[in-house]
């Protein structure tokens, strides 16, 4: 798969906080390509993986040899789930970014040298690129709180804050 730079390669986590925060289609403006890696794609439920394809969002298959590099994760980290430790998998032979919500896969990540980000990231790069106003942002990271996200009480807070100016 021929990719363009810069990729991200999204967990469950955040295809579910996109969902919730209604920002699913909305994130696709920012200049990324967005991958899910297969074994995501066909668990997502609440979103549909088979919907995100078909608004843009693309499917990465790991071949044969990078499967092994998952069991060897399995085995060093007992915490990510087997599916998100496809998109760790993933994002490093890709060398992109992973954006995970799962506290054991961002440290499995820095472990691993790869760069991770999650949705608060996601929700700065949106307002700054001009696609959604602060107020949008305010209620979509409300709304994804709300649907029982977790996410970092200061960061929360300073992010609205922020948007409140």
């Amino acid at each position: 798969m021929a990719l363009k730079d810069p990729t991200l390669v999204l967990d469950t986590s955040i295809c579910v906080d996109l969902s919730n925060g209604k920002l699913l289609e909305i994130a696709l403006q920012l200049h990324y390509t967005f991958l899910l890696p297969d074994v995501i794609a066909g668990e997502l439920m609440d979103p549909q993986g088979e919907d995100l394809l078909k608004i843009g969002y693309k499917v990465i298959n790991l071949a044969p040899e990078q499967i092994g590099y998952i069991e060897i994760l399995n085995q060093k980290y007992s915490q990510p789930s087997r599916a998100d430790l496809f998109a760790l998998a993933s994002a490093k032979y890709l060398s992109c970014i992973l954006l995970t919500g799962d506290q054991s896969l961002r440290k499995a990540a820095d472990t691993e040298s790869v760069e991770v980000h999650g949705i608060l990231w996601l929700l700065d790069k949106l307002v700054f690129g001009k696609l959604i106003t602060a107020d949008f942002a305010s209620h979509s990271l409300n709304n994804i709180i709300e649907s029982g996200s977790w996410l970092p009480k200061k960061e929360i807070e300073t992010r609205l804050k922020k948007w409140k100016k």
